[in-house]
């Protein structure tokens, strides 16, 4: 197994990455330095790689994929207990991490080191039966908490990255910036998109909220900027027509549904400066893209998800799973195409299974298409209480809120509907109660809104409904 094209080798001496605080590494460097950390480690091994937006971590990332390793993608600051519960699932034979000077690390012992970073090796030779298609283990929906993995192949990651590169039209002149972590498939794909195409990387771990951020962005002319809808939430309330950023002509949403109202504001905002805007929807069992919006498109459809991305196909079908034919029937979204996953993996013999999901991915979101075929999703199959023998849609409930100007959350139990709601008082919380049950045609009791100061979140900028339930 090589990298398969996914670094390009045109133009060797352009710069592949900018490094924040750190030298620059061309096109031809990283191929150099990508063979030299493929050295270090041996093919089949599993590997855990706890690494941030940083050079050492994605060569180390590339160079596992050029040696034929498969490594999980973690954030580096992952915490212990779940990071325990997965080295005792799946065994790793390597652990690359933040070395803190250390020589050993909890049944591993340092075999090797690079920049800050230290790869630990396992005490105990183990040799894991892993399916030689196996490329990439990435956590689902950017959650470091569950064991349960996405099983990804080469394949699925540069027909995606070819893919995000044909609709955006990066071209070796593009510069993007890491926006987002490097772990989760969204920000991943920024990576793997730029790389493919002979365009160049900034590499940080700063945020948006960071000055050295956009000096970053000014100072080495970035062209595009990556977001989920927390980060344009974010832009919004700093004001994007305040923000100095003159290079930059394109920007990205995906990671979750950002409010059509918004989308509106930031679409006007990009029409206003000649900008390019994408909206974008995705899942990691996917690689990471399945359809784009692009913006003018936007403009007449702020709510939906667009079309399918090339080589791609997306389809609605019934409870019976028979296909919908007609606009605004709502049944499940299907996708198709070569950047479906293998499937999941739970324990550590399933790192050996084939190809399970063939290409087709029940993606569990309900969706509609207009009758130009632009698709749009409904909410998820799961995201349902049954309370008082009522059907509840949580995604039409924060719908309901959207309406209002509210942000929240809900969630809960087949016996309470609990909503949290950002920075609303006592008396606006029991009004808003009232408000939801009756539109809802719930008694009062099966009600409960909460006000937060702030919503708990993962790492790609979604509510994280776990941490909520466990406060009920």
């Amino acid at each position: 197994m090589t990298l398969g094209g996914l670094v390009s080798r045109q133009n060797l001496d352009d710069v592949a990455l900018f490094v924040d605080g750190g030298s620059d590494v061309s096109f031809g460097m990283l191929h150099s330095e990508i063979q030299r950390f493929a050295e270090k480690i041996f093919k089949g091994a599993l590997v855990f790689l706890l690494g941030g937006n940083d050079r050492e971590s994605i060569i180390f990332y590339l160079s596992c994929l050029e040696k034929g390793a498969v490594p999980l993608l973690l954030a580096k600051d992952i915490s212990l207990e779940p990071l325990k519960k997965l080295i005792e699932t799946y065994k790793p034979n390597y652990l690359f991490k933040i070395s803190n000077g250390d020589a050993a690390e909890n049944g591993y012992t340092l075999a090797w080191q690079e920049g800050g970073y230290g790869l630990f090796q396992n005490d105990v030779p183990l040799s894991h039966t892993i399916h030689p298609d196996l490329a990439l283990l990435l956590a689902t929906s950017g959650s470091t908490g569950s064991v349960k993995l996405v099983r990804l192949t080469l394949k699925n990651l540069v027909s995606n990255a070819a893919s995000i590169s044909q609709y955006l039209k990066i071209t070796p002149t593009e510069t993007a910036i890491t926006s987002l972590p490097f772990n989760y498939s969204y920000g991943l794909s920024v990576i793997n998109s730029h790389l493919i195409s002979g365009a160049s990387i900034v590499l940080t771990n700063r945020s948006l909220l960071d000055a050295g951020f956009w000096k970053l962005i000014n100072g080495l002319e970035v062209t595009s900027l990556a977001g989920v809808p927390y980060s344009y939430e974010m832009l919004l309330k700093l004001r994007l027509e305040r923000l100095k950023m003159p290079t930059v002509k394109t920007l990205t949403q995906a990671g979750g549904r950002l409010d059509p109202l918004k989308v509106k504001k930031v679409a006007e905002f990009c029409l206003a400066n000649k900008m390019r805007f994408f909206t974008m929807y995705g899942q990691t069992e996917a690689t990471a893209r399945i359809s784009f919006m692009p913006l003018e498109d936007i403009v007449e459809r702020p709510g939906s998800i667009g079309k399918a991305i090339p080589n791609g196909l997306l389809r609605i079908v019934d409870g019976d799973g028979r296909p919908v034919k007609v606009s605004g029937v709502v049944g499940e979204l299907l996708y198709e195409g070569p950047n479906v996953s293998m499937g999941y993996a739970e324990c550590l013999d399933d790192l050996k299974l084939g190809d399970v999901f063939k290409g087709l991915l029940h993606t569990g979101d309900l969706a509609s298409f207009d009758e130009d075929k632009f698709f749009y999703i409904d909410g998820r199959i799961q995201r349902f209480l049954k309370i008082f023998g009522v059907r509840i849609s949580l995604d039409a409930v924060e719908g309901m809120l959207m309406e209002r100007g509210i942000e929240g959350a809900a969630y809960g139990t087949d016996d309470l509907l609990t909503i949290s709601v950002l920075n609303l008082p006592a008396d606006k919380c029991e009004e808003l109660q009232k408000l939801l049950a009756t539109a809802l045609t719930l008694h009062h009791s099966g009600v409960r809104v909460k006000g937060m100061s702030e919503l708990p979140r993962l790492v790609n900028g979604k509510v994280d409904y776990q941490c909520l339930k466990q406060s009920i």
